[in-house]
């Protein structure tokens, strides 16, 4: 099970709105997910060095929300 949502979360990475998928996988993970937001994230990074800044900003905000939340 775990698996198949690992390789969820990398096709993911691929989407052309990754950023918000980013975000959404963060919120849950923080809550309820067991898939770190890592496995997103590290491909997004290394595909785009420039938006590295703005890919942790989002994931962190997305995180605190859904600890706050969760």
């Amino acid at each position: 099970m775990l698996r198949r949502l690992y390789d969820w979360v990398m096709r993911l990475a691929d989407h052309r709105q990754a950023g918000w998928v980013l975000a959404a996988v963060s919120f849950t993970e923080s809550s309820f997910f067991p898939i770190p937001p890592d496995a997103m994230l590290i491909p997004m990074v290394l595909a785009d060095r420039k938006k590295a800044w703005r890919y942790a900003a989002i994931c962190t905000l997305a995180s605190v929300l859904g600890a706050f939340l969760g």
